[in-house]
């Protein structure tokens, strides 16, 4: 059965920032004078932005108010998305290949939607997608699946999560998609913190790279073998050659 929409996550999905996402604080209290590590900044990620800058501001000092050092990151980010990102192996061509055959393909995403709009324009990817959602404006995080509805009911409103896919590499994201019927395309991102066997045991299809999948992959998926419920994958292809 063909899809009835393809909900993709952007950054270590689609695009290869998160690398850039684990150095952007480290580099951001460098302007200060402080040295800080990637690791450094892993007890605070879970924060949202706004109150993980005020934590940085208050801890450390830094910065006129916790507002301007905000602007200062967003500023530095969209830097980076408009001139540092790259489009991840594989992705060009499996969209091409999705929008051949009709499927609606959008993003729902937890980093700003400029930013998003910016690193998928210079990546000359925009085009593919006909809806972009934010946990923002859905009102809430990726554990929970509302960001992937909000995605769904603008790409196909008479769809069941369970006749769409939602292609993630985050561990919380697998999970909540999972969780609530829809099939899941892990995607393990080696930039990112995630456990790859965490990522793989939260997928219907599990991948290293877009480049060991192919459509024909989903179109020929066993609906039946996979459910809420499922703790292993149903179909693991990081075994192929990229």
């Amino acid at each position: 059965m063909t899809p009835r929409a393809f909900i993709f996550d952007c950054d270590g999905t689609l695009i290869d920032s998160m690398g850039m996402w684990l150095n952007i604080y480290p580099e951001l209290v460098g302007r200060y004078g402080i040295h800080m590590t990637p690791e450094d900044f892993a007890a605070t990620e879970h924060l949202a932005m706004p109150e993980e800058i005020a934590y940085y501001h208050e801890k450390l000092g830094i910065g006129e108010s916790a507002e301007t050092l905000i602007t200062e990151l967003k500023d530095m980010l969209r830097e980076k998305y408009a001139h540092e990102i790259s489009v991840c192996p594989g992705v060009r061509s499996f969209l091409e290949e999705a929008r051949s055959q009709g499927i609606p393909l959008g993003i729902a995403t937890s980093t700003d939607e400029d930013m998003v709009r910016l690193g998928l324009a210079a990546n000359g990817i925009d085009g593919y997608f006909t809806c972009l959602v934010t946990t923002e404006e859905a009102g809430a995080s990726k554990e929970h699946p509302d960001v992937y509805h909000l995605a769904l009911s603008r790409l196909a409103p008479d769809a069941a999560p369970g006749e769409a896919w939602v292609f993630e590499d985050a561990m919380f994201g697998l999970a909540a998609a999972h969780k609530a019927g829809y099939h899941t395309l892990g995607v393990y991102d080696a930039h990112g913190r995630a456990d790859r066997n965490v990522v793989r045991a939260g997928s219907s299809i599990f991948v290293d790279s877009f480049e060991q999948l192919s459509l024909g992959d989903i179109l020929s998926f066993d609906a039946q073998a996979d459910g809420p419920n499922a703790t292993c994958p149903v179909a693991d292809l990081s075994g192929r050659r990229s």
